[in-house]
């Protein structure tokens, strides 16, 4: 005898009994997920707030963005109260802006953020027409450098504008030549050179002016400056027929003052329109890879040296949105991307260096008046919150850009 076992027909109410109880339960979970992924927001939200307040970079900066994500800045507001400005540079922080002006008394004047005169300052024992200020640099520790094309030097001053110091040619400082001449100097000694006079003046505490005859005359003549991120000085010297670029190590800037200004000194170049030679170079400045980036102004391009002063190669030439016209200032941001201000062209030119063949991403200005517009830019300052400031010369301002 087989036995079959009975099978009942399924009850329809149980399955609607089930379907009524997994209802809550499914939007229970998708309340729950809405819930995680609105927490998830606010905690990415959070972040980027927490993260902006501490680094004040722009957006841009904190948010990932695609690899090849590169956009021109935008205007932003211009600073005036300077007479032909030629050159900017900015304290550490960001906090001061110093230009270089060319007309007028051809001051050095200091402003903050906003664009407020904190002071200025000069060589000592000048007037406007003794000096003609070309290019700042700024040191890690805040002294500011300025080249003089009228006077055959560096100055050098201390964050508020004191005279610290000159160099007066390869090897070769003010305080060092004292210190030769007089047997050392005592600490608050002052001391300045006209180059114009021939002589130099110093005064030691308690005692009067006395002078010396002026150094023998240095085949030298210091354009433009620019530190690297080891703090060395790169400097382009163009006299006479004799256009190079010349270093000086960091060490031997560091001291109070340079009264022993003895180093082994980088120098390459020469005069010419060839691959490797530079007709009035403006500033040297590094990128990431430790290549030195000239900006040879009457050559029209950029010309790219390893750090020892060897060729590479250059670029910005011929024709089309990447070439130059008469380029001037130019500096390096965060991403390697080398601005370079081109005072024929009217506008800021952008190369990333980041890699062996450096690329043409963008320009922004043209000519003008009105604001975002240039008339013969020659100089250009980045700060670390995507802030460019350019010395927009005959339009008697410095404007202010942002990424």
């Amino acid at each position: 005898m087989t036995i079959q076992s009975e099978i009942k027909p399924e009850d329809p109410r149980v399955n609607l009994e089930a379907e009524k109880d997994q209802k809550p339960r499914k939007r229970s979970l998708l309340l729950l997920a809405l819930l995680l992924l609105l927490l998830l927001c606010l905690c990415a939200t959070a972040f980027l707030l927490i993260r902006y307040l501490i680094e004040r970079k722009p957006l841009p900066e904190l948010i990932p963005q695609p690899v090849n994500f590169n956009y021109p800045p935008h205007y932003l507001y211009s600073i005036y109260g300077v007479d032909q400005p030629v050159a900017t540079a900015l304290s550490p922080d960001g906090s001061r802006i110093y230009v270089a002006e060319m007309g007028g008394e051809r001051l050095i004047k200091m402003f903050d953020r906003q664009g407020n005169l904190l002071g200025s300052f000069a060589p000592p024992g000048t007037n406007f027409a003794q000096r003609a200020p070309t290019y700042i640099a700024v040191s890690k520790d805040g002294r500011v450098y300025v080249s003089d094309r009228m006077q055959f030097a560096i100055y050098i001053y201390d964050p508020d504008g004191k005279y610290l110091d000159s160099i007066l040619a390869p090897g070769l400082s003010l305080s060092e030549y004292v210190s030769v001449h007089i047997g050392g100097i005592p600490a608050g000694t002052q001391y300045s050179y006209n180059i114009f006079k021939n002589v130099v003046d110093y005064q030691i505490p308690g005692g009067i002016t006395e002078t010396l005859p002026g150094p023998n005359p240095a085949e030298w003549a210091p354009l433009g400056i620019r530190f690297d991120r080891a703090d060395n000085l790169w400097v382009t010297s163009v006299y006479s027929q004799s256009h190079v670029v010349r270093s000086i190590p960091a060490g031997v800037l560091a001291g109070a003052n340079l009264n022993e200004f003895n180093y082994s000194e980088l120098q390459f170049g020469s005069m010419g329109t060839e691959a490797d030679q530079f007709t009035f170079p403006n500033v040297a400045v590094m990128d990431f890879l430790d290549r030195l980036h000239v900006v040879d102004g009457n050559n029209g391009r950029i010309s790219v040296w390893d750090n020892q002063g060897n060729h590479l190669f250059v670029y910005g030439t011929g024709s089309g949105d990447s070439a130059l016209s008469l380029p001037r200032g130019g500096a390096i941001d965060s991403k390697d991307r080398l601005h370079v201000v081109d005072a024929v062209g009217q506008n800021v030119k952008v190369y990333d260096v980041s890699r062996v063949e450096p690329d043409y991403l963008f320009s922004f200005g043209e000519f003008g008046l009105d604001d975002g517009q240039f008339n013969y830019p020659n100089d250009i300052a980045l700060d670390l919150f995507g802030r460019l400031y350019i010395a927009d010369r005959e339009n008697n301002r410095i404007q202010v850009w942002s990424y």
